[in-house]
């Protein structure tokens, strides 16, 4: 599974974690599900820290079992001596002679009753979600005995530790975790307690008794835990003290040498296939929070947290009615490296990479286990496939909370027309609708009748108090490239992919070129990242065009504002689009606008704010026609002037972030209904317009059989994605291969491109015969 560090740095990622402002408490005392294990000796130096990163969890349903390992320090004693009545759920227990951490660990075990145990040393840090996380997977893959996360180290070291237990053919040579994991309590008693002969490195041996007995760890591929490294302590000392920790080492490795030298295989360490019996599992353990009067909480299901105006748009949101008084919990459901991971996290601890942990069978229950803990009044899903086919169970199990989608274009490559037509398959369980422009809004009043009233119209806009022109970024961007002040500056900042057709803005560009006056300099700075990238730069080199080009891997907003600054027209030949979020930006920077008249980019760009190109009957006509708008525009400094401070305008009186978020918050405070009549008037079939819904009853069976071939498609099409990019991959080195390489080659390359064809085939027909 692959994973990005969240932070550029880890001091910023431990400044975040330690700045939250979020207070999860449970709603009521019941049985504790987890036992959180910790032994203190003269601990109280980064108590604190510890202490909040232990009572904010997410998951509330533990007891905390602390042992006072004989501590000298008369601060550490008075603060062990508090510790009950500064937290209910704290218990603690006393040694009357120092006997060191694994006894400590022990004598708290033997009081535990939680159904799993938590190691927690007292200077260390957790993710809020981390120990939830935990129960959940443990609680969906009975054939795992224990998990943990990937660690960051910080204070005195800082690194980022991204090994675990998917190896355990290597724990011989050295401990590859932290102590901190969840541990099924009945498999931890069935092999005994930590050695309390050895004063360091008991969890080591602990793990390597559990491996040679055959039980099973899993590492979740996300940063969760986190090792504050210090020039001082019992094991840093012991470090120093090289024939100690050598002896011990030894001694640990003598134990187990005989069943690692007869072979590990480390490709057992696996999940569970997809089983179609577990689609009906609920996930038994509860975990109720308590919530305040006047908060308002939503589940927002994301695909992922990647580059792009519809993940853009999901942050913005988050992020300014969080401001407002929303709670956001984060659900996301394909497999990514999230690389805008770290500003969603910003705002809220609480989001989910559901393929990290649970097996998408299970998908469907973690659902209504997090709506029922969070006690959640929307489900929003924006462009997350799999979530329309959880809305009939939601809609039957949960009647009082509101269902809501947002979608931004069609997508004529992707099942017919993409997002809007899987809408408006399960518009009978959405009580809104909201679209990003009117041409979407239509396309929905044409397909049903009775979704009239319930369709939204909502821009994405932009934030024009950001994306106002710097001139000193111009400069600093034209230096940097080499760029001369009275060379014009097009710009397109997209993905390198096929609906922003990369390869026809260089046709475009030739002809530009081609066709410019003597003494007029044009450059172009591209933007971001792709697959036709290497087939662009290609054709580039082909066509000689290399003193024109600038191209650039996908950049941070912070920095999209000097590229913005230093352009002068934004160039967008898009094949589709719903309103594309680089034209609002564009504008608010003054930028004029040419770009493709598809979607609803007409609601946005007007004659006077911009250009907007019809598709031709050809790329060649097509080509003419951005010609015939190009030359002037690049040819008069007035005309750019003018149409930039016209589009700014444009954009600053109606499309203006704060106008969104006050249009969301509009929906969302009418969609959330508290009152016990709008309850029960749910309850009775009529939806949030006063109007009987004609489509109350659902059929289960067909809707978990539905389901079951959503998930069985999303498995073939991460298949083919998955395929598709080793063959861009295998493309790229046959390139650079020899001819007599290449032959050798030939028939490796063929048979991955038949399996690709032959993928593609079985999902066209999935899409056809979709129920």
């Amino acid at each position: 599974m692959s994973t990005v560090t969240p932070f550029s740095t880890v001091s910023e990622f431990i400044q975040v974690l330690q700045a939250r402002k979020w207070k999860f408490y449970g709603s009521e005392r019941c049985q504790p599900v987890v036992s959180i294990i910790s032994s203190f000796f003269n601990a109280h130096r980064y108590f604190e820290p510890t202490y909040q990163s232990i009572i904010n969890q997410t998951f509330q349903n533990f007891e905390w079992i602390i042992v006072d390992d004989r501590s000298t320090e008369p601060e550490a004693i008075a603060l062990f001596q508090s510790l009950p009545q500064k937290y209910g759920k704290i218990k603690t227990l006393q040694h009357p002679t120092n006997r060191g951490v694994a006894a400590g660990r022990n004598t708290a075990i033997t009081h535990a009753t939680g159904k799993y145990l938590f190691f927690m040393d007292l200077d260390d840090l957790i993710d809020s979600t981390y120990i939830e996380k935990c129960v959940l997977f443990l609680e969906t893959h009975p054939e795992f005995s224990f998990v943990n996360s990937y660690s960051v180290g910080f204070q005195t070291q800082e690194y980022w530790w991204n090994h675990g237990f998917d190896q355990p053919a290597r724990f011989l040579e050295q401990n590859w975790v932290t102590g901190r994991l969840l541990y099924r309590k009945s498999d931890f008693d069935s092999l005994g307690g930590f050695d309390e002969d050895l004063r360091f490195y008991e969890d080591w041996e602990r793990w390597l008794k559990a491996i040679t007995n055959h039980q099973k760890g899993w590492t979740i591929p996300e940063y969760l835990d986190c090792y504050r490294r210090l020039d001082s302590g019992l094991l840093e000392t012991s470090r120093k003290n090289t024939p100690e920790e050598k002896r011990v080492t030894n001694l640990i490795q003598s134990r187990y040498q005989s069943f690692f030298q007869n072979g590990l295989d480390n490709s057992e360490i696996k999940r569970d296939n997809f089983d179609v019996g577990q689609i009906r599992k609920q996930i038994t353990v509860k975990n109720p929070l308590k919530r305040d009067k006047e908060s308002k909480r939503v589940l927002c299901f994301f695909p992922h947290l990647e580059v792009g105006g519809a993940d853009k748009f999901n942050l913005d949101l988050v992020s300014l009615l969080t401001n407002r008084g929303y709670d956001f919990t984060i659900v996301t459901t394909l497999e990514s490296t999230h690389p805008w991971y770290q500003y969603f996290y910003a705002i809220t601890p609480d989001i989910f990479h559901l393929p990290n942990i649970l097996n998408d069978c299970h998908w469907l229950a973690f659902t209504k286990y997090i709506i029922e803990s969070r006690q959640i009044d929307i489900v929003f899903i924006s462009n997350s496939y799999i979530a329309y086919y959880f809305l009939p169970f939601l809609s039957q199990e949960f009647p009082h909370i509101a269902l809501m989608d947002f979608t931004h274009t069609f997508d004529p490559n992707w099942r017919g027309i993409g997002y809007p037509r899987v809408s408006c398959q399960f518009s009978q369980f959405l009580d809104y609708q909201i679209v990003t422009s009117k041409l979407l809004a239509d396309y929905y009043q044409s397909t049903n009748s009775f979704k009239e009233g319930k369709i939204k119209t909502c821009y994405t806009n932009v934030d024009t108090e950001y994306w106002v022109h710097n001139s000193h970024k111009r400069k600093d961007i034209r230096l940097q490239l080499k760029i001369t002040e009275d060379t014009i500056v097009l710009l397109f900042p997209a993905r390198i992919v096929e609906q922003k057709r990369p390869l026809f803005l260089v046709d475009i560009i030739k002809a530009l070129i081609d066709n410019l006056p003597i003494n007029t300099c044009i450059s172009v700075i591209v933007i971001g990242d792709g697959d036709l990238l290497t087939t662009m730069q290609a054709k580039i080199n082909q066509l000689g065009l290399n003193d024109y080009f600038h191209i650039l891997s996908s950049v941070a907003s912070t920095e999209m504002l000097g590229f913005y600054s230093a352009a002068d027209i934004l160039l967008l030949p898009s094949a589709y689009e719903g309103i594309s979020l680089a034209i609002y930006e564009a504008m608010s920077m003054q930028l004029p606008v040419v770009a493709a008249d598809v979607g609803g980019q007409a609601e946005l760009v007007t004659t006077e704010t911009g250009f907007l190109v019809a598709k031709g009957d050809s790329d060649e006509q097509e080509v003419n026609s951005y010609l015939q708008i190009l030359l002037p525009l690049i040819q008069n400094q007035q005309l750019r002037h003018k149409i930039g401070l016209q589009a700014r305008q444009r954009v600053v009186d109606s499309f203006s972030l704060a106008q969104m978020a006050d249009q969301m918050e509009e929906i969302f405070t009418e969609a959330i209904k508290t009152d016990v009549e709008g309850r029960k008037k749910k309850e009775e079939g009529w939806n949030c317009n006063g109007e009987l819904n004609p489509h109350l009853e659902v059929n289960l069976a067909m809707a978990e059989e539905t389901l079951l071939i959503a998930l069985e498609y999303l498995h073939q099409e991460q298949l083919l994605n998955k395929l598709w990019q080793e063959n861009c991959l295998l493309k790229e080195e046959r390139h650079e291969l020899s001819w007599k390489k290449r032959a050798m080659e030939s028939s490796k390359f063929w048979k991955l491109r038949k399996q690709w064809f032959n993928l593609k085939r079985f999902l066209h027909l999935t899409i056809e015969e979709e129920i």
